[in-house]
Protein backbone atom coordinates (compact mmCIF):
# COMPACT_ATOMS: atom_id res chain seq x y z
CA UNK A 1 0.00 0.00 0.00
CA UNK A 2 1.22 3.49 -0.82
CA UNK A 3 2.13 5.43 2.34
CA UNK A 4 0.10 8.42 1.21
CA UNK A 5 -3.00 6.22 1.37
CA UNK A 6 -2.41 5.53 5.08
CA UNK A 7 -1.91 9.17 6.09
CA UNK A 8 -4.65 11.55 7.14
CA UNK A 9 -6.00 13.93 4.49
CA UNK A 10 -3.63 16.73 3.54
CA UNK A 11 -5.35 19.63 5.21
CA UNK A 12 -4.33 23.17 4.35
CA UNK A 13 -2.30 25.22 6.83
CA UNK A 14 -2.24 29.00 6.95
CA UNK A 15 -0.21 31.84 8.36
CA UNK A 16 -0.89 35.50 9.01
CA UNK A 17 2.11 37.73 8.60
CA UNK A 18 3.25 41.02 7.15
CA UNK A 19 2.25 42.10 3.64
CA UNK A 20 5.90 42.10 2.56
CA UNK A 21 6.11 38.35 3.06
CA UNK A 22 6.39 35.64 5.68
CA UNK A 23 8.81 36.44 8.49
CA UNK A 24 11.90 34.26 8.29
CA UNK A 25 12.82 31.85 11.05
CA UNK A 26 16.25 31.80 12.67
CA UNK A 27 17.51 28.38 11.66
CA UNK A 28 20.39 28.62 14.14
CA UNK A 29 18.02 28.60 17.14
CA UNK A 30 16.75 25.17 18.04
CA UNK A 31 14.09 24.81 20.69
CA UNK A 32 11.25 22.58 21.82
CA UNK A 33 7.70 22.93 20.53
CA UNK A 34 6.67 24.47 23.86
CA UNK A 35 9.52 26.99 23.88
CA UNK A 36 8.62 28.11 20.36
CA UNK A 37 4.90 28.40 21.05
CA UNK A 38 5.24 30.20 24.40
CA UNK A 39 8.34 32.34 23.92
CA UNK A 40 8.89 32.88 20.20
CA UNK A 41 6.24 35.53 19.59
CA UNK A 42 8.27 38.40 18.19
CA UNK A 43 11.41 36.26 18.31
CA UNK A 44 12.65 33.72 15.83
CA UNK A 45 13.42 30.04 16.13
CA UNK A 46 13.94 27.29 13.56
CA UNK A 47 10.16 26.74 13.44
CA UNK A 48 7.45 28.66 11.60
CA UNK A 49 3.98 28.52 13.14
CA UNK A 50 1.02 27.74 10.89
CA UNK A 51 -2.66 27.14 11.63
CA UNK A 52 -5.49 25.01 10.32
CA UNK A 53 -7.86 27.97 10.80
CA UNK A 54 -7.13 31.55 9.69
CA UNK A 55 -9.87 32.84 11.99
CA UNK A 56 -7.84 31.65 15.00
CA UNK A 57 -4.78 33.75 14.12
CA UNK A 58 -6.23 37.07 12.98
CA UNK A 59 -4.07 39.04 15.43
CA UNK A 60 -0.77 37.82 13.96
CA UNK A 61 -0.44 40.06 10.90
CA UNK A 62 -2.20 41.89 8.12
CA UNK A 63 -1.84 39.41 5.26
CA UNK A 64 -3.00 35.81 4.86
CA UNK A 65 -0.83 33.05 3.42
CA UNK A 66 -1.34 29.39 2.67
CA UNK A 67 1.51 26.94 3.15
CA UNK A 68 2.41 25.08 -0.02
CA UNK A 69 2.84 21.94 2.02
CA UNK A 70 3.43 19.47 -0.79
CA UNK A 71 6.23 21.59 -2.20
CA UNK A 72 7.73 22.14 1.26
CA UNK A 73 7.59 18.45 2.14
CA UNK A 74 8.99 17.42 -1.25
CA UNK A 75 11.94 19.74 -0.60
CA UNK A 76 12.74 18.12 2.75
CA UNK A 77 10.93 20.39 5.18
CA UNK A 78 8.79 18.85 7.92
CA UNK A 79 5.23 19.90 8.65
CA UNK A 80 4.48 18.93 12.22
CA UNK A 81 0.72 18.45 12.13
CA UNK A 82 -1.40 20.00 14.86
CA UNK A 83 -2.23 16.61 16.39
CA UNK A 84 1.47 15.74 16.67
CA UNK A 85 2.21 19.09 18.34
CA UNK A 86 -0.60 18.52 20.86
CA UNK A 87 0.48 14.92 21.50
CA UNK A 88 4.08 15.97 22.19
CA UNK A 89 2.98 18.79 24.48
CA UNK A 90 0.69 16.43 26.45
CA UNK A 91 3.57 14.01 26.86
CA UNK A 92 5.80 16.75 28.31
CA UNK A 93 2.96 17.84 30.64
CA UNK A 94 2.79 14.24 31.95
CA UNK A 95 6.46 13.29 31.98
CA UNK A 96 8.66 16.40 31.89
CA UNK A 97 10.53 18.28 34.58
CA UNK A 98 8.49 20.87 36.47
CA UNK A 99 9.60 23.91 34.44
CA UNK A 100 9.07 22.00 31.16
CA UNK A 101 5.63 20.79 32.32
CA UNK A 102 4.49 24.32 33.13
CA UNK A 103 5.74 25.67 29.78
CA UNK A 104 4.15 22.76 27.90
CA UNK A 105 0.80 23.31 29.66
CA UNK A 106 0.77 26.94 28.53
CA UNK A 107 1.84 25.95 25.02
CA UNK A 108 -0.88 23.29 24.90
CA UNK A 109 -3.57 25.90 25.57
CA UNK A 110 -2.14 28.23 22.93
CA UNK A 111 -1.60 25.52 20.31
CA UNK A 112 -5.06 24.02 20.79
CA UNK A 113 -6.85 27.37 20.59
CA UNK A 114 -4.90 28.47 17.51
CA UNK A 115 -5.02 25.04 15.83
CA UNK A 116 -1.27 25.35 15.49
CA UNK A 117 1.09 23.21 13.49
CA UNK A 118 4.79 23.90 12.93
CA UNK A 119 7.10 23.89 9.96
CA UNK A 120 10.59 22.66 10.80
CA UNK A 121 12.79 23.85 7.98
CA UNK A 122 15.33 21.39 6.59
CA UNK A 123 17.67 23.80 4.81
CA UNK A 124 21.39 23.12 4.90
CA UNK A 125 22.71 26.30 6.49
CA UNK A 126 26.32 25.18 6.82
CA UNK A 127 27.60 27.37 3.94
CA UNK A 128 25.69 30.47 5.16
CA UNK A 129 27.44 33.04 7.33
CA UNK A 130 25.62 33.66 10.63
CA UNK A 131 25.26 37.38 9.85
CA UNK A 132 23.52 36.52 6.55
CA UNK A 133 21.25 33.76 7.84
CA UNK A 134 18.01 35.69 8.39
CA UNK A 135 18.05 37.42 5.00
CA UNK A 136 19.11 34.16 3.28
CA UNK A 137 16.23 32.33 4.95
CA UNK A 138 13.72 35.09 4.15
CA UNK A 139 14.36 34.56 0.44
CA UNK A 140 14.27 30.76 0.71
CA UNK A 141 10.94 30.34 2.54
CA UNK A 142 8.76 32.71 0.51
CA UNK A 143 8.24 30.10 -2.24
CA UNK A 144 6.47 27.86 0.26
CA UNK A 145 3.73 30.39 1.03
CA UNK A 146 1.08 31.80 -1.30
CA UNK A 147 -0.57 35.06 -0.31
CA UNK A 148 -4.33 34.60 -0.36
CA UNK A 149 -5.43 38.00 1.07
Amino acid sequence: MNTSETKSPRRPYFRRDQKAGVSPPDLSKDCTFAEHIVHARGKRTRFTSVSLDLAKITDFGDADYQLERESAENDGHLLVEQEEVLTELRKVVREGEKEDRLRAARALRYAASRKEGLVRWGFDISPVLRKDLISWTRDKIQVYFTRIR
